[in-house]
């Protein structure tokens, strides 16, 4: 946890334009940001619960462009761009 390291991301929310601050963990950059959004913007849903030996209650891929999170971009320190998170990756997020 000491080695966190503020990655700067860019992304459209509900059509305003939000710049933020990621604590990177030094891992997986694009998880670890849709995470991130998840967390902050997704309301989360509760599973109901199942009698034992049913089918099991699995959580279903979020979709971050229905939540109104689009244009997701980070800052790259290396090549010093704007990298843009494919939107694949916000639907199946």
């Amino acid at each position: 946890m000491g080695n966190e390291v503020d990655l700067k991301i860019r992304y459209r929310h509900h059509q305003d334009e939000i710049d933020d601050a990621f604590k990177w963990d030094g891992y997986d950059k694009v998880n670890g940001i849709l995470m991130y959004l998840i967390e902050k913007h997704v309301k989360p849903e509760l599973i109901p619960a199942r009698s034992r030996g049913g089918t099991r209650n699995l959580m279903k891929p979020i979709n971050l462009i229905e939540n109104g999170i689009d244009d997701v971009f980070f800052f790259d320190e290396e090549s010093n761009e704007w990298v843009e998170i494919a939107t694949k990756w916000l639907i199946n997020a």
